[in-house]
């Protein structure tokens, strides 16, 4: 009966004291005596701390990895180039995989990711080795790519770039095939079996090479592994595909067509896993939120919301309101207090056009948008368009609405709806951030919604 209890106890403890942490130590040559490294981990494109506090020793650093991490990709910032602040350039950092095991790598702090040699780990020499040869691949793709675009194709030497341009391409696929059917259980396996790229013919211009790369690029991936959420994969992936839509000179409004469109053929691809399909979902959705790509947004609300899954209940709500806040539908009626404590009823306003300009005293470009718009006034723009100027200010405190109005006279309809983001107003119109401009007809639907004075001006110019 006693070994009983004991052996019942025995089970019910717990077992983190017991738990066995894993150990990351990085010999860092030139590491700055002021540096603070720190250790954070990967989940759907976004980073979280692993370990602030590393011990360290000289040119050496130990971070502790918790036995319940899960495998994927870690970062280690190691401090920040001189002048940072000033140049905008980013941390100092190198990414290594982790899957259960203790790792060791050495590397320089002047250069890290050319510099760094696998000491003990078998999934970082496993990547690392692939890396390697994919620095070499893309060297040697890259000189040959050049002859091919400009040596004259007839040629013999072109017939035969155009031979070694497939054939480095076929032997990465097959370098690929090698790695994974070597290592198909390791993470650094699948990460190296999905880096898979199209085939790309050396003789096509490239204009059609560009286009058949843009057609391709996702179609060797495969969006199943939810490991792989734990790395930066798939959502560098993403990004990088919409980027391919990007076309450099249009404005981000021209823009939203073609990520629409890129969005249209990505994210049926990502039905394969429920859970793979929601966090990317809402990876896009956040990434458009943060460029204000609200048509795009709309769309994702009006085609993919079912998507998003049961637990994303503040996204969907959000999704929504940007649906109902598209252009083509009608805005919501409002009565608010003018600066003259008189009320003002929006359905009641009768005018060809009317501008809504949400805006915030405390928001710097509210306040260049302020400054902007005498000049606009002054070419008559609105007069000639018969656009009626209405300003709502979401100021919590009406005192700083008035002193801010003192200021910029405007002729305008100049109103106020306290409570900020959280105000009923803020809700009915989805706003997220000011300025946001809703430039509506007569029926109150919205015909544009501009970011920019410039794009105002473009909208306004459009008008028939």
């Amino acid at each position: 009966m006693y070994v009983k209890i004991i052996h019942r106890l025995f089970c019910l403890l717990p077992f983190t004291g017991w738990s066995k942490d894993y150990r990351v130590r990085l010999e860092v040559k030139n590491l700055p005596a002021d540096s603070q490294p720190i250790l954070l981990r990967f989940y759907n494109g976004a980073l979280f701390a692993l370990d602030t506090l590393p011990v360290r020793s000289q040119d050496t650093l130990s971070f502790k990895i918790p036995e319940a991490t899960s495998p994927g990709t870690l970062r280690t910032i190691l401090g920040f180039p001189p002048y940072a602040q000033f140049s905008g350039k980013g941390p100092i950092f190198l990414d290594f995989l982790f899957n259960r095991e203790d790792i060791e790598i050495s590397l320089d702090y002047q250069n890290p990711q050319a510099t760094a040699q696998v000491i003990h780990s078998t999934e970082n020499q496993i990547y690392f080795d692939f890396l390697k040869s994919e620095t070499i691949y893309n060297h040697k793709l890259g000189l040959v790519g050049q002859v091919v675009i400009n040596y004259p194709d007839k040629d013999k030497f072109y017939q035969k770039a155009l031979e070694y341009y497939k054939k480095f391409q076929l032997e990465r696929d097959k370098l690929i095939d090698k790695n994974y059917r070597e290592h198909p259980n390791t993470l650094a396996g699948k990460l190296i079996k999905n880096q898979k790229l199209p085939i790309i013919p050396g003789n096509l211009s490239q204009q059609e090479r560009d286009s058949l790369f843009k057609y391709r690029y996702l179609s060797l991936i495969d969006f199943s592994d939810t490991l792989l959420l734990y790395t930066p994969f798939y959502t560098d992936k993403i990004f990088q595909y919409i980027q391919l839509h990007k076309k450099p000179y249009a404005s981000p409004r021209e823009n939203e067509t073609n990520y629409i469109q890129a969005l249209d053929y990505l994210i049926p691809l990502l039905n394969m896993n429920p859970i793979v399909q929601q966090n990317l979902l809402q990876f896009l959705i956040s990434g458009f939120e943060s460029l204000q790509m609200e048509e795009v947004l709309a769309h994702i609300s009006n085609h993919y919301i079912q998507q998003c899954g049961s637990n994303s209940d503040i996204v969907k709500r959000r999704l929504e309101g940007y649906s109902k806040m598209a252009i083509g539908q009608q805005v919501p009626d409002f009565t608010l207090m003018d600066i003259h404590n008189q009320p003002v009823n929006l359905y009641s306003e009768i005018s060809p056009y009317t501008l809504l300009l949400f805006w915030h005293t405390q928001c710097s470009h509210c306040q260049s948008l302020m400054e902007a718009l005498p000049q606009l006034c002054q070419k008559e723009i609105f007069t000639h368009q018969q656009i009626k100027l209405i300003g709502i200010s979401i100021d919590e405190n009406r005192e700083d609405w008035e002193k801010f109005s003192i200021q910029y006279p405007l002729e305008w309809v100049n109103i106020h709806a306290a409570g900020s983001f959280d105000s009923e107003i803020a809700t009915d119109y989805n706003l997220f951030a000011t300025p946001s401009m809703f430039l509506i007809d007569e029926n109150h639907k919205i015909i544009a919604k501009p970011t920019t004075i410039g794009e105002l001006e473009k909208n306004i110019g459009e008008l028939e």
